[in-house]
């Protein structure tokens, strides 16, 4: 059983004010910190956004036209972990849709973890355990055990993407692919095979190259990059804004990125490729 996309939606979430650390965070973060041989900087925390992933599914679910049918499974994708350990933002969707869905989180895969929470959502449709399914995707900048600046930049947003899918009624069917072990060269040259079927639009993300995600000389395939300051959700976003003219104009549209493996973002890694068919939508 296919999954189609039935629907999709994307929010961006400013920080607060700066604001005294919540004592429970310091401590856990304090004691993280000198467990791992690092220095917890709390004021870092103070001005940061703070937005939780509970806060972002709340904005995310307004975001999104009405949910009248029950959902089966609600997955929640993210680059890392939520800031605060005390909620559950799966919990939360959980108890906010219609039904009551299975839930779960997938986090520490980078930019993969949207992917992979796709390819899982197939797989539970494929055995007849999930006819409709709601896949979120997080980006927080908020990580106050980690030294470095977030990856977005110390202004940056936090945001959230979701993508509705049913296995029934209207929709572009699809269809995810996932190539581990990889250079970013082989990464290109797969990406361009796929290219070679006949792609209307290439949304890439920061793992991959734009001008090497070219395709081929006479292949007339968009490609675009979205900001940088949503690496997890960026290109979901896309999808989001773009969705009513890609169900108009049919044709195919293919999400990809590249994650290398291992800390220092070097050596090979894994493709991701997610691949919906708007020619196939039924209305």
């Amino acid at each position: 059983m296919t999954l189609r996309l039935a629907g999709a939606a994307h929010r961006a979430f400013d920080g607060r004010e700066p604001a005294p650390a919540d004592p429970f965070l310091v401590r856990i973060y304090a004691d993280m910190a000198e467990m791992y041989g690092t220095t917890f900087d709390q004021p870092r925390l103070e001005r940061a956004n703070r937005n939780t992933f509970s806060d972002m599914a709340e904005g995310l679910l307004d975001a999104l036209p009405a949910l009248e049918d029950p959902l089966d499974l609600v997955v929640m994708a993210s680059a890392e972990p939520d800031f605060d350990p005390r909620t559950s933002a799966v919990a939360y969707v959980t108890e906010r849709v219609p039904g009551e869905p299975l839930g779960f989180a997938l986090s520490d895969q980078g930019e993969t973890a949207p992917y992979t929470a796709l390819r899982l959502a197939g797989q539970y449709a494929a055995v007849g355990q999930a006819d409709r399914v709601l896949v979120t995707v997080m980006d927080q900048t908020t990580s106050p055990a980690d030294p470095r600046p977030p990856r977005q930049g110390t202004d940056a947003r936090d945001g959230a993407a979701a993508l509705l899918l049913s296995a029934d009624g209207p929709g572009a069917p699809t269809e995810v692919r996932q190539y581990p072990g990889l250079t970013l060269d082989e990464a290109h040259r797969r990406l361009h095979e796929v290219l070679d079927d006949g792609v209307s639009t290439l949304l890439v993300g920061a793992g991959l190259d734009p001008e090497r995600s070219t395709p081929p000389a006479g292949a007339r395939t968009e490609v675009v990059r979205p900001s940088p300051e949503f690496p997890c959700s960026g290109v979901w976003a896309l999808l989001a804004e773009r969705l009513p003219d890609f169900t108009r104009d049919g044709g195919t549209v293919v999400v990809a990125d590249f994650v290398p493996d291992g800390p220092d973002g070097t050596g090979r890694g894994g493709l991701s490729l997610c691949v919906f068919d708007f020619g196939a939508a039924r209305a």
